[in-house]
């Protein structure tokens, strides 16, 4: 009976535990500036100047456009996320990372007690899109935008 060699050549050397401490060391402080960095870069964001924003834009809800301040349903802060559509796609050729973040969005009663709406705003044509969201399963509002943000 021929015994089968196993192909290794795509798995790391092995090392002594030494080596091994010293190149995880190494890698930690590689991440640590990473991370620091990226902390340093999100604090410039958000020092950002604001832009005022014309509250008569329209969005596109399930009963027709609605104003940018409509979207609010009457709550003091509106959370949105921007969801990029691939218009003309299929399902498994849209943006998976939205997908993601969009699908971890379960309950939404907890940001109304706090007097927050949570809506999605995506780029593509509403029935697409929308399609989408109810095959997904998801219940947030949902609604594709106009200008000023299609190209964000």
């Amino acid at each position: 009976m021929r015994r089968a060699i196993a192909d290794t050549t795509a798995l790391p050397p092995v090392v002594d535990r030494e080596t091994f401490d010293a190149g995880l060391q190494a890698l930690r402080a590689r991440e640590k500036a990473h991370t620091r960095e990226g902390d340093a870069i999100a604090a410039e964001r958000r020092r950002l100047p604001m832009v005022e924003v014309d509250a008569s834009v329209t969005v596109t809800g399930p009963d027709g456009p609605v104003t940018l301040l409509d979207a609010f349903d009457g709550r003091k802060q509106l959370l949105a996320y921007y969801y990029m559509w691939h218009t003309g796609h299929p399902a498994a050729e849209q943006c998976q990372g939205c997908t993601w973040c969009t699908g971890q969005v379960q309950e939404i009663s907890y940001l109304h007690s706090r007097d927050i709406t949570f809506a999605v705003f995506c780029q593509g044509p509403y029935a697409e899109s929308r399609a989408y969201r109810d095959f997904m399963g998801w219940t947030m509002p949902w609604s594709p935008l106009s200008a000023p943000w299609t190209n964000c």
